[in-house]
């Protein structure tokens, strides 16, 4: 498994958050555009309920129409019915008056007006079943003939055709009431429909404008919330986007600010670590000095007297006082002891000698030489055999040496960390050097426990450890992926559970001008 963090890496939460931003920019919908929405499908659907309404009113207008229709047909009939009535009656009037002629007219005035309001019955009503031709037949024989059969002829057609009239006004009636019940019922009906659509119309634009406004409380509850919470140093999951408006651009808003201000703060202690780190450098090469300094001193008379011891003892027997005591004295070890002091403080004096803070062209392999020298004094290393495979050839550099030195103790530490209770093999971390496709390449190489994939997708994120609580801080790896961008490198991981780790290092050539 390897992962690697190019100069161009990007924090994962920064790529949520830009992805949420995308969301939210590639489907905008303003709170101004769902308000139009809703205005738009509240006249869609009130201009439906309006159409309702309007149809509902005509087929009521339509029926109104036909009742008054029944009713000027009721009142024509009724005419009619009056009319055959005062005929009959102006018959049995006139069936003994001594003036027949007079009396005769008088029955065709009645008549005519019979006549007249059968016309008006017939041009409102064109399929009436009524016929007067019986009535006109018997009016006309008793008018060339006024005799009493021709009369009673006469009276019975009347009759006949006035219960006609009356029974097709009873029946007009019974159609016009229940007509009349009919338009009630469907005015009933339309008047409920169109009160049902405009309470759900009602209900609908209630529930729409609840649910938009407690949707839009929460999510402000939320914003403040999580804006309270950054302001406290909560730098956590983003809010989730799950609206495409004003808000959900605020909040898309607020995660790119905590992840920027996450992405800073830990640029920031990266910045203190490595400040830090300059400091306690000086601060050792000062002790180292005065440590040199003072224990230089004894030392180089050491180192005298037993020069001297073994000078004198090359010189002859004569010299010393016993022969048995120049046989058991040895200066050429204590000599050789003290050179080794000597090596030790000089060493530690060199390492921790101030560096130059300017960017540099520097010797690689001497660098880690220098760290690997002062490390191997650290009692984790006392079971761990450790190799250099260094390139002879290694072209130099550029960089800051202070940077350097901080990236190179930092992997022998992680190195070192996993080391510790490997049983079965022998402990070792190799340190190596070479060029690899025009870059220079750095490798610690250790055979510990190794790591898992999921721990190995977060060993650049900052403060991730796996170790105890007191003794990883989960800045290690960051930094030094931090000090390889500054270097404009790469630095890369290949772990194996069980196996162990090699990070490498790539550093780009330049030519020295």
């Amino acid at each position: 498994m390897m992962m690697s963090k190019e100069k161009q890496g990007i924090d994962p939460a920064a790529n949520n958050v830009a992805g949420e931003s995308m969301q939210v920019a590639k489907r905008p919908l303003s709170v101004r555009t769902k308000g139009l929405i809703v205005f738009v499908a509240l006249m869609v659907y009130a201009f439906a309920t309006a159409l309702f309404v309007m149809h509902e009113k005509r087929a009521l207008m339509k029926e109104f129409e036909q009742i008054e229709m029944s009713l000027e047909t009721d009142r024509l009939l009724n005419q009619a019915s009056t009319a055959a009535f005062h005929t009959l009656m102006g018959v049995f009037v006139n069936l003994d008056a001594s003036d027949r002629d007079a009396g005769m007219q008088r029955i065709r005035m009645h008549f005519d007006s019979l006549l007249n309001r059968y016309a008006e019955v017939r041009a409102r009503v064109p399929t009436l079943r009524i016929s007067l031709d019986g009535v006109r037949k018997a009016q006309e024989a008793a008018a060339r003939e006024p005799s009493r059969a021709n009369m009673n002829q006469l009276i019975a057609e009347l009759v006949k055709t006035k219960n006609e009239f009356t029974v097709l006004a009873e029946q007009s009636h019974t159609a016009r009431q229940h007509m009349s019940e009919q338009y009630r019922v469907k005015a009933d009906s339309a008047m409920g429909i169109a009160l049902f659509l405009v309470m759900i119309g009602l209900a609908l634009l209630g529930l729409c404008i609840g649910v938009f406004f407690r949707q839009l409380t929460r999510d402000l509850s939320i914003l403040q919330t999580r804006a309270l919470e950054i302001v406290n140093g909560y730098r956590g999951e983003p809010i989730p986007v799950r609206r495409y408006d004003e808000v959900g651009q605020l909040m898309a808003a607020v995660n790119s600010m905590a992840t920027a201000l996450d992405r800073r703060e830990k640029e920031l202690l990266l910045e203190r670590q490595r400040y830090f780190h300059q400091e306690k450098m000086a601060a050792i090469g000062t002790l180292a000095a005065g440590v040199a300094h003072e224990i230089g001193n004894p030392i180089a008379a050491i180192s005298g007297i037993a020069e001297d011891m073994v000078l004198r003892r090359n010189e002859g027997p004569g010299v010393c006082a016993s022969k048995e005591l120049c046989l058991q004295c040895r200066p050429d070890l204590i000599l050789e002891q003290a050179q080794r002091l000597s090596a030790i403080t000089r060493e530690i004096s060199d390492f921790a000698s101030p560096q130059p803070a300017d960017p540099q062209f520097l010797d690689l392999n001497g660098q880690l030489r220098s760290a690997c020298s002062l490390i191997r004094y650290d009692k984790r290393l006392r079971s761990v055999e450790l190799r250099l495979e260094l390139d002879s050839q290694l072209p130099a550099i550029y960089g800051e040496a202070n940077q350097l030195t901080q990236l190179i103790m930092n992997l022998l530490i992680n190195a070192m960390d996993a080391l510790e209770s490997v049983k079965g093999r022998q402990p070792t971390i190799t340190v190596s050097t070479r060029v690899d496709s025009g870059r220079v390449c750095m490798t610690v190489e250790d055979n510990g426990h190794g790591m898992e994939k999921e721990v190995l997708a977060q060993a650049f994120d900052a403060f991730f450890t796996t170790k105890p609580a007191g003794k990883g801080t989960g800045l290690g790896l960051p930094l030094c992926y931090s000090i390889m961008k500054r270097h404009e490198g790469t630095i890369e991981i290949d772990s194996s559970p069980g196996a162990g780790t090699r990070v490498q290092a790539f550093f780009p050539i330049k030519e020295i001008s």
